[in-house]
């Protein structure tokens, strides 16, 4: 996609840094389960299979407006998140950042005057989230901290929104005013055309027979009246976390792969993703967005699962789904139980 002001003209790592760029509508439920709003640097990793750490650059002349923090107080150490801005209407947000250069932002070691926005216990950690609003001036190329270093932490998120786009063919735009998701667009497309844009396109891994414009992939899929797309559980009327949902989308790395990104909702399917080639006939691992509230039950056998995984939309916008282990793959046998999971648009 073509933008009206090239606002990048540095990567945000070293070249030979990056392993690999993960594209947009990444997968990884039930945090995860609808395709996500930015894209991942993955670095390279050392013989133990940890990420090597290094160093955070910016990518353009921008204004930092904020920088957050999670503080994990039993395991000692503390992941930030950048908010910054090359204009009013765009936000750029780097995600998984380890640590912050003190010439640029002062002492991030101790907490003084930053405010605590939240604190909580869970898994045997106990996590403080903390905030400071700045205003601080950095070019292209500037060195901001460093990234990777940690297990868990492989790759740097990096984000932009862009306020002057709103996603088309939302199935219900109203699920997502909360967050900035509807105007998340690739960051790669705000690099000029030349040397470093190819550089990094030629790092994202996707299908090699993609033209360069579409390498990046796309944050929502939906398609109204059909399957595909981003779905809610019944009556979880909040769309965060994404734990409770599920989409039914296209691989964001594999684009020949369908997938069913299964949160926590569907009796006897545990939480994950669940892959197919999709047909263009059929009742058997049908093509989603031709699945729609004609009255069939379409059944889907894919990976990671011993059975079939039975679809209906029994109106354009309510899907029953069912997870049958060991099921049959004729459709005159498939019927849906008590146990079925309902999911709304």
């Amino acid at each position: 996609m073509r933008v009206d002001t090239v606002h990048f003209t540095a990567s945000p790592l070293h070249v030979w840094d990056i392993a690999t760029i993960h594209p947009l509508g990444g997968l990884n439920p039930p945090g995860h389960v609808f395709p996500t709003d930015h894209i991942y640097f993955y670095m390279h990793q050392d013989a133990s299979g940890a990420p090597l750490e290094v160093p955070l650059f910016s990518p353009g002349n921008l204004t930092v407006v904020n920088v957050s923090a999670s503080q994990h107080v039993n395991a000692g150490f503390t992941d930030f998140t950048l908010e910054m801005q090359p204009c009013a209407d765009v936000a750029v947000v780097f995600g998984h950042i380890t640590s912050l250069d003190s010439e640029v932002f002062g002492d991030t070691t101790s907490f003084t005057d930053w405010t605590l926005s939240n604190e909580y216990s869970t898994g045997g950690e106990t996590y403080r989230l903390w905030r400071r609003d700045m205003s601080i001036e950095v070019t292209a190329g500037q060195r901001l901290g460093t990234t990777g270093g940690r297990w868990g932490q492989f790759a740097l998120d990096f984000g932009v929104y862009d306020r002057r786009r709103t996603a088309e063919d939302v199935a219900n735009p109203a699920r997502w005013t909360h967050s900035r998701v509807l105007t998340a667009v690739c960051p790669l497309d705000y690099y000029a055309e030349g040397p470093l844009q190819a550089t990094l396109l030629d790092s994202v891994e996707s299908d090699p027979m993609l033209p360069a414009d579409e390498r990046c992939a796309k944050v929502f899929q939906d398609v109204p009246g059909t399957a595909r797309g981003c779905w809610f559980a019944k009556d979880v009327l909040n769309t965060y976390p994404e734990d409770p949902h599920l989409a039914l989308v296209t691989s964001n790395l594999r684009p020949w792969e369908s997938v069913l990104s299964v949160g926590t909702s569907v009796p006897g399917l545990p939480s994950g993703l669940y892959t197919f080639v999709p047909q263009a006939g059929g009742l058997v691992n049908r093509t989603f967005e031709e699945v729609s509230a004609d009255g069939a039950i379409y059944g889907f056998q894919v990976n990671g699962f011993e059975g079939v995984i039975l679809l209906k939309m029994s109106d354009d916008v309510t899907l029953w789904i069912e997870a049958v282990p060991g099921g049959s793959v004729v459709p005159e046998r498939w019927t849906f139980t008590s146990i079925k999971a309902v999911f709304e648009r």
